[in-house]
């Protein structure tokens, strides 16, 4: 018995053994399957098969429906279109094409569910398509879906990297529904693209705020990362003077001037800076600058002159203050500019009371100020009131000094050595 059961199993081991070496040899003479690229290639070769045998189908029922897209038969159209997925005819040229239509078709008959799968259905195949895109964003903002809307334009603007139209109303909606990190990332997405955007660096002062963060530590960054960059060191200097750093940005604006020397903006927040500052000298550069870019603004010239004012160049402000008026003398600004000159150099030259001399250098003054408010310049009524009672010549001081200072023609000059260089008369009264 026991040698019958060793002689089975043994039999049993050699059965086992044969299929085994069989399966070996058949499956070593079958060829190999095709790779997962031959199978693509003859599933394409099997689609453009059925295509081109029902080539005619394919166009009849794409025209009709869209004829009867045109004319507003939705249903119809939905019929046609329908037709063309199992023939194979929709292809990547008709897919642009076909797939809005039929989403569209849904749209207008309210199917907006229909709709929302056909435009994915078209954007997976071609998800670059801006028809598309902009198709399912109209449909998502009629079913108030908010977030699918912020995606979908996220996507859009992934495709259309240029457009910061698009990007500044995808920062809006971001900030808008409290997305702050979202709006400070695309914020700053679009000021790498333009520097002086000023909606979306305000967007990102506020993200800012609103996260708990300092704004100026960007400001700072985005400056120190390129000092020559315009737009950023204006901006830092900005919220340094609003901080009252102005002495930081003072440094910060020359250094931009230096590599655009030419820059309106700067010069003007400059001449802020050290009309403040008291640096008179600075000041008066920096408004020759300005005056060399815009030759034409009145305001300059008056800022010049009282910067010379300030700096007690009375010559100098005299000579600019009459550049103004010879720019245009129907400008009663430009003629109460010229009065301060001259209240200026009689408060300089006069002692604690003022002499005849002085007085005649105040009556100046009175003329220029009288004049700009018959050209209307409103803003000296109250210099022409104090004027006429503490400082210009009454009647008594006429009589008294008629004869040292007005000559034969009526005309009274100053006699204080101050006053040497001022070659301007006043008309003694006839009484």
């Amino acid at each position: 018995m026991k040698g019958l059961e060793r002689m089975q199993k043994k039999l049993v081991s050699i059965i086992a053994v044969t299929i085994v070496l069989g399966s070996m040899v058949l499956s070593a003479c079958q060829p190999p399957g095709p790779t997962p690229e031959e199978q693509l290639a003859m599933a394409k070769a099997r689609k453009d098969s059925v295509k081109q045998a029902n080539a005619k189908n394919c166009m009849k029922y794409l025209s009709f429906g869209n004829e009867y897209y045109k004319n507003r038969s939705y249903e119809d159209a939905l019929r046609n279109y329908n037709k063309l997925f199992p023939i194979e005819c929709v292809d990547e040229k008709l897919a642009p094409f076909v797939y809005v239509y039929i989403a569209n078709s849904h749209r207008e008959l309210g199917n907006l569910d229909s709709a929302l799968y056909y435009y994915d259905e078209g954007l997976a195949v071609l998800p670059s398509d801006k028809s598309l895109r902009e198709s399912k964003i109209f449909v998502l903002n009629k079913m108030d879906n908010l977030e699918g809307v912020m995606t979908e334009k996220a996507l859009l603007l992934h495709y259309d990297s240029t457009n910061i139209d698009l990007a500044s109303e995808l920062l809006d909606m971001y900030f808008t529904n409290g997305m702050y990190e979202e709006s400070q990332h695309m914020a700053s997405w679009i000021l790498t693209k333009d520097n002086e955007n000023r909606n979306a660096l305000n967007f990102l002062r506020e993200s800012k705020i609103a996260l708990g963060e300092d704004i100026l530590d960007v400001l700072k960054q985005r400056y120190d990362d390129d000092t020559s960059n315009i737009a950023s060191a204006r901006d830092y200097a900005a919220e340094l003077l609003d901080r009252g750093e102005s002495a930081i940005a003072m440094t910060v604006l020359e250094n931009a001037l230096t590599n655009a020397p030419e820059d309106i903006r700067i010069l003007k927040v400059l001449s802020d800076v050290y009309s403040e500052a008291g640096q008179a000298n600075k000041l008066i550069k920096t408004l020759k600058k300005l005056i060399e870019q815009e030759p034409k603004v009145d305001a300059h010239y008056y800022d010049l002159t009282q910067a010379y004012v300030k700096a007690e160049s009375f010559k100098s402000a005299l000579t600019w203050a009459e550049e103004a008026i010879n720019r245009d003398n129907t400008s009663g600004q430009a003629y109460a500019n010229r009065a301060k000159v001259y209240e200026a150099i009689a408060n300089k030259c006069m002692g604690g009371v003022p002499d005849f001399s002085d007085k005649l250098v105040f009556a100046m003054a009175l003329e220029d100020y009288q004049k700009a408010l018959k050209l209307g310049y409103r803003k000296v009524t109250s210099k022409i009131e104090f004027l006429e009672q503490a400082r210009v010549p009454q009647k008594g001081d006429w009589f008294f000094n008629k004869d040292d200072y007005v000559d034969s023609q009526g005309n009274a000059s100053t006699k204080k050595e101050c006053y040497n260089w001022v070659k301007r008369n006043i008309k003694a009264p006839k009484n």
